[in-house]
């Protein structure tokens, strides 16, 4: 299998040259390389959490799946190398699998059925594994993803892996080792700045190179994998030749003000900056040389100051005079020589320290400087202030958001076995749903709290956040919006004994209670509308969900937009759904009838 991956690797350098800015997304996998037989070029795959194998397959492109065999169970190796890379994709495995994923074909992610672990190891999903002292019969090395946010079987999930590959000198002898700069798990950062010190185990080489293919784990369990996209870096970074600076005194409305005067002081620079010992306050900078562009394509300037600054490249300004912290623009560049020339100036605010920095990125080129150090300073990240339940589950009321938008009558809980949520009150609506840590309250809690938001710690999902409880006029009637406060009347909530929260509603005399609370495990978060109907009102429902896509894969269970999450609706309500269509996609509707009675679904994720 080496020899023969190495083969085609030496025949796809030679014939295609792959160039060191390469972007890439496989929606055709033929493109990607050999495709032994075990694996499968399809439409879409389906599984569910209980099931150790997909289901069934759909035709078409655009996913490649993997049905692992005793006898045909080959490894998936891209047909081109890479050095340092940047890659994102999604997978799915079905209950109980193993795979992995092997940048340069030595150093792995793992990828794992890790569903409902709370303290996973270096084995479980976005881990990097071990690696192994074969004489010793001993493992070493390996890392454990930070938290768990791992879905279930059958559901589709994200990794976004930035990988830097070892460096070597000029007698080949390795200088730096290979470095996991991050890895994101279902948008979550799970490892950041890990250094594996070889190959870990069963890799596809023993050795470490400057440049190796990419592999997947064909031989452990099945797998599917979609949307895979990389981008490689390594291209020369663009330079500024002949930079030359003017220095203005004085108060400046604009910089075109001032480029027309008799400069204070010119000379020449290596880098950008505006720390030429001529004080804080009351002065102006022109700077100008010719941009060296090493590789054409997209150029993205990134431009931030303290001041008002603007940028003109090839003599046109393509980010306008203003007093704006942070600003871009992207370009299309040919490679060759451009003009270049830099505008700053800065009024008054004596207590403020200037800043000025210009980065560039492009094809191959990762976020890089232009400017000195003392320039500018990356501002240091906000520390977190994390709350995490312990033995009971843990309330905090406070701003959240959902779409975009800021909800300001929210409650978050928290549980000990990581299945969290958050609940609009104003609505009576479920918003959100996420496992691993909690919350990050900084924004609310630091200071002033400028955001005023509390920030979830693990993987989100998005529920549609509209009202779970309307009246409608008839069943074809248009799902609400939002509700008013006369519409629905909220009666806020008691906490039960073990300190679950129960929300409490009115709605045309009709008194509800609603209530949330991890089951099996916390595999589940299952929900109980229970309510007292004594007039009889008719016509009123809950909606269970809304989503662009819902499909019945079994008896009371439910896909939700394409493998994003599971609905589980008890057997004894059943009868009563209606699946129907809305100009979103598709919505579940129980109906509440007369009497008191309740009604109870499952969230699976």
């Amino acid at each position: 299998m080496k020899i023969r991956s190495l083969l085609l690797l030496i025949f796809f350098v030679f014939t295609c040259k792959l160039s060191a800015q390469h972007e890439m997304n496989f929606e055709d996998w033929r493109k990607f390389g050999p495709i032994p037989k075990n694996w499968k070029i399809v439409g879409g795959v389906n599984a569910d959490w209980s099931s150790n194998d997909f289901l069934s397959t759909s035709p078409g492109t655009g996913v490649l799946v993997n049905a692992a065999q005793a006898k045909n169970s080959k490894h998936l190796v891209s047909g081109f190398e890479h050095g340092d890379i940047e890659v994102e994709f999604d997978y799915m495995v079905p209950k109980g699998s193993n795979s992995g994923i092997y940048l340069q074909g030595r150093y792995e992610v793992q990828i794992f059925d890790s569903w409902g672990k709370i303290n996973p190891s270096f084995a479980d999903a976005g881990g990097i594994y071990q690696r192994y002292d074969e004489a010793a019969k001993l493992g070493f090395e390996g890392v454990p993803p930070r938290m768990n946010v791992s879905k279930a079987p059958g559901l589709w999930q994200h990794f976004k892996i930035i990988f830097e590959a070892p460096r070597f000198g000029a007698n080949g002898e390795k200088v730096k080792n290979a470095k996991f700069i991050q890895v994101f798990h279902n948008g979550i950062l799970v490892q950041e700045n890990v250094e594996v010190t070889g190959p870990t185990r069963s890799a596809l080489f023993e050795d470490e190179r400057a440049q190796g293919p990419i592999m997947i784990q064909g031989d452990h369990g099945p797998v599917a994998v979609r949307d895979f996209k990389y981008k490689t870096y390594g291209s020369k970074s663009p330079e500024i030749k002949d930079l030359n600076f003017s220095y203005f005194e004085g108060k400046f409305e604009s910089g075109k003000e001032f480029v027309e005067l008799k400069p204070s002081q010119t000379g020449e620079l290596d880098k950008i900056t505006w720390d030429l010992g001529h004080g804080n306050i009351d002065f102006g900078y022109a700077y100008s040389g010719n941009l060296e562009i090493f590789e054409g394509g997209e150029i993205t300037f990134s431009l931030v100051s303290l001041g008002n600054s603007s940028l003109y490249i090839n003599g046109e300004e393509v980010l306008e005079d203003k007093n704006q912290f942070s600003r871009t623009v992207s370009l299309s560049l040919e490679h060759g020589s451009i003009p270049f020339k830099l505008l700053y100036h800065k009024n008054n605010q004596p207590g403020r320290r200037p800043q000025l920095g210009l980065f560039v990125e492009g094809p191959g080129l990762r976020r890089t400087p232009l400017h000195e150090k003392s320039s500018f300073v990356e501002p240091l990240p906000q520390k977190p202030i994390f709350v995490e339940p312990s033995a009971e589950p843990e309330i905090v009321r406070g701003f959240f958001q959902h779409g975009g938008k800021k909800r300001t009558h929210t409650v978050s809980v928290g549980e000990p076995l990581k299945t969290n949520y958050t609940v609009d009150l104003q609505q009576a609506a479920l918003l959100s749903i996420w496992k691993g840590g909690f919350l990050n309250t900084a924004p609310m809690w630091r200071q002033r709290g400028e955001s005023q938001l509390m920030i979830p710690n693990g993987g989100l999902i998005e529920l549609s956040g509209g009202p779970s409880i309307a009246i409608l006029e008839s069943p074809d009637s248009v799902w609400p919006d939002s509700l008013t406060t006369e519409q629905l009347q909220i009666l806020g909530y008691f906490l039960r004994p073990d300190r679950r929260p129960v929300f409490k509603y009115v709605i045309e005399n009709i008194a509800i209670e609603d209530s949330l609370e991890p089951e099996d495990n916390g595999i589940f978060l299952s929900r109980t509308i229970s309510y007292d109907n004594p007039n009889n009102v008719s016509n009123v429902w809950v909606r269970v969900v809304s989503g662009e896509n819902i499909e019945m894969i079994s008896t009371g269970v439910y896909i939700i937009n394409n493998g994003q999450y599971y609905i589980k609706v008890a057997e004894d309500y059943l009868n009563n759904t209606v699946l129907r269509e809305n100009a979103g996609g598709k919505e579940l509707l129980i109906p509440i009838n007369s009497g008191s009675s309740k009604i109870k679904y499952s969230l699976i994720w």
